[in-house]
């Protein structure tokens, strides 16, 4: 009895350890913050950021189960945004917005990491989706 007790709370003591979530920050060897964001199992979870070596913002977006989920944004080396993307199961699923000089000039649309569709206007696009605008 006190063997499978302790064998018991051996497990019990793992599970909580490999299953806590917690917050983590990794940097790059001059100091600079690289990443930061959930982990839960070894595994990233919920929303991350991620930064170029000179502290400017590279990438942000949902994980799950280590596999980018939901919507992410990218930015050029100066932080401002390139694109916002849909993603599913680590691949580009639905649509992707794209910018230049903080105004959208281009919309893409994805199915599983291949491209089905362009649009070259937010008019365009809005005649494509009016379902999106109600």
């Amino acid at each position: 009895m006190k063997k499978q007790l302790l064998f018991f709370l051996f497990f019990l003591s793992m599970s909580f350890v490999f299953g806590q979530k917690s917050y983590v920050k990794n940097y790059y060897d001059n100091g600079r913050l690289k990443e930061e964001g959930w982990v839960e199992g070894n595994q990233k979870v919920d929303y991350w950021f991620f930064y170029n070596a000179n502290g400017t913002k590279k990438e942000e977006g949902h994980y799950q189960n280590n596999q980018r989920v939901k919507w992410w944004i990218f930015y050029d080396g100066k932080g401002k945004i390139l694109k916002k993307s849909e993603f599913e199961n680590n691949k580009l699923n639905g649509f992707t917005i794209v910018y230049d000089k903080n105004k959208i000039i281009r919309a893409e649309e994805y199915t599983m990491n291949k491209k089905t569709n362009q649009w070259e206007s937010v008019e365009a696009f809005k005649k494509d989706n009016p379902f999106l605008f109600l």
